[in-house]
């Protein structure tokens, strides 16, 4: 097999950027969070490419066919996958790297090895993973981001609220490992996302990322274009709960429960999820994903946003 991925950046123009983030489509992202909060740095920022990976090597492609679009009797274009690694400037003119597109299928070794050698050459000494994570809250309060990492001294004081579990890997989550492994101070931040909403961008969770991103690595990023959004999402989602009651209990039970450990006193809103939610709650969610399930076109907000 030949190199898993193909240089962009002339070898004549070094570069010396610290920072790595990194996300990838096809594991979790509930809201999009990570999705949003990629595309929001490559729009604004200014960027090149740095490499690009063979996904035709890294992808199955029938387990997540490319997308074409046909007209009338002729295929006009096809999506292919990508997967590629590009350099960010800062708003401060801070060189970053940012890794994304599709996740691996095959080869993850292979594949975090040739990251790893890519980014150390760099100097690159601080990773951080972006995704969104489905939990119990309501969309009308803050959006809780929780940080894991290989070093949990660096980490910002949090609730140990997961304990210790088994979950379905990722390549996010295996790269954290084993960028930790090298060397690097390697770190994760998952926004939680109402989970009613999960399917759904949530331009919050998004802004929230790069929040704790910017107070994790010191880096200037822009979020207003998205917390312009997540106003804008807001009022679709209040919108859209008014005219459905069990979506409007779900919200105000989880409110209720929000505020009642979160107070406005400053205490801290991550023990949102420590508090097991009350069986009226969870019958009015099961009931609400039941009619989500049995028509998804009817819930979707997508369908009331204007173009």
């Amino acid at each position: 097999m030949g190199p898993l991925y193909t240089v962009e950046h002339p070898a004549e123009d070094p570069v010396s950027p610290r920072v790595l983030l990194h996300h990838f489509d096809g594991a979790m992202d509930a809201g999009h969070a990570g999705a949003l909060a990629v595309e929001q740095l490559l729009m604004t920022l200014p960027h090149e490419r740095m490499a690009t990976f063979d996904v035709d090597t890294l992808v199955d492609y029938r387990a997540r066919r490319p997308v074409m679009t046909y007209a009338s009797h002729t295929y006009e274009s096809v999506v292919p996958p990508e997967l590629v690694l590009d350099l960010v400037q800062d708003d401060e003119g801070e060189d970053l790297l940012v890794l994304h597109g599709a996740e691996p299928d095959f080869r993850w070794n292979e594949f975090v090895g040739a990251v790893t050698h890519l980014v150390v050459s760099m100097g690159v000494s601080q990773a951080v993973g972006l995704t969104g994570l489905p939990l119990a809250t309501p969309h009308t309060r803050p959006t809780y981001v929780h940080h894991h990492g290989n070093r949990p001294e660096l980490l910002p004081k949090q609730p140990d609220f997961f304990g210790r579990v088994e979950v379905p890997g990722s390549m996010s989550a295996f790269l954290e490992i084993r960028l930790g492994r090298a060397g690097l101070d390697s770190r994760g931040l998952s926004a939680g996302i109402p989970h009613y909403v999960a399917r759904d961008d949530y331009p919050a969770g998004a802004a929230a990322l790069l929040v704790a991103v910017s107070e994790s690595t010191g880096l200037a990023l822009p979020v207003g274009d998205l917390e312009a959004a997540a106003n804008v999402n807001r009022a679709e989602i209040d919108a859209e709960a008014a005219g459905q009651p069990e979506v409007t209990a779900v919200v105000n039970a989880l409110e209720a429960q929000y505020d009642a450990v979160a107070p406005i006193s400053g205490a801290d809103p991550a023990h949102i999820v420590d508090v097991p939610s009350a069986d009226e709650i969870g019958a009015r969610l099961e009931a609400f994903l039941e009619a989500a399930r049995a028509d998804p076109d009817a819930w979707r907000l997508d369908d009331h946003r204007e173009d």
